[in-house]
């Protein structure tokens, strides 16, 4: 029988009484049509997940008692991190999905010579918010117990600046004609963290490249075809995530919790 999921703030799982905020009230009152007496579990990002039995039920008020913490899935994966060159229109919200989806651990976009949109702050905060709610909503359906890091948007240059000390620095660059992905993760292998750059439409600009170059990036090609950045983005992220062995099979932890 599958056991619903749900997404509560950091902290609320340390009270054995949960009180939903109203989103989540929502969710479990008109999305999964559950009813008092039914249990789900609720994870708050940071790694815990627990099982929770609905105790009070209503349009503005739904309350929950926590009954037991699930036992932990597997062990922390190795860090991943993507500075993504701002793409168009809605491409983002697909990239934190799917990214999310496939074990990112954070995402920074960077504006770039070729950005075409800059948002201006107020805009801005409304999209951080949703790419957050998106995270969290891809977590609570592939099973994830962690948050992928939305964090605010830099420049390429103050990106690879913070990242300079990482192990393992890669730039996708189409121009790139000796150095594979595989090259560079076959050499590194098991370092972690791994920072990624992907361009934007229309990709990074050879000043760009050589500014990632100076902070000890290296660029490396993805093949023949050239992938869409949301695309490469994506694939990049499987790549990189089974190169760390992160998707090795795991025992479940709520099958384990229930067998004691």
């Amino acid at each position: 029988m599958e056991v619903h999921r749900v997404c509560v703030p950091p902290g609320a799982l340390n009270q054995t009484t949960l009180i939903f905020p109203d989103a989540v009230a929502h969710y479990v009152t008109h999305v999964l049509r559950l009813r008092v007496g039914d249990t789900l579990t609720a994870f708050d990002g940071s790694g815990q997940e627990c099982l929770l039995r609905l105790t009070t039920l209503s349009a503005t008020h739904v309350q929950g008692e926590r009954l037991a913490f699930l036992g932990a899935s597997h062990q922390a994966a190795p860090p991943v991190i993507l500075g993504q060159g701002f793409p168009k229109g809605s491409k983002m919200d697909l990239i934190v999905e799917k990214c999310s989806e496939v074990g990112l651990t954070t995402l920074v976009p960077l504006y770039t010579d070729r950005t075409v949109v800059r948002e201006a702050p107020e805009r801005l905060g409304g999209k951080m918010g949703r790419w957050q709610r998106i995270a969290a909503a891809a977590a609570r359906q592939c099973g994830r117990r962690t948050l992928l890091g939305v964090q605010a948007p830099m420049t390429l240059a103050d990106f690879c600046q913070r990242y300079t000390s990482a192990p393992v620095k890669i730039v996708c660059w189409e121009e790139e004609q000796r150095t594979g992905l595989r090259d560079v993760l076959t050499h590194h292998a098991g370092q972690s963290p791994v920072v990624v750059v992907v361009g934007p439409e229309g990709g990074l600009t050879s000043q760009e490249v050589a500014v990632a170059r100076v902070h000890g990036f290296t660029t490396v090609s993805l093949g023949a075809q050239r992938l869409r950045t949301e695309t490469a983005a994506i694939v990049l992220t499987g790549i990189i995530r089974y190169s760390l062995g992160a998707l090795e099979p795991v025992e479940d932890a709520t099958a384990r919790e229930g067998s004691r």
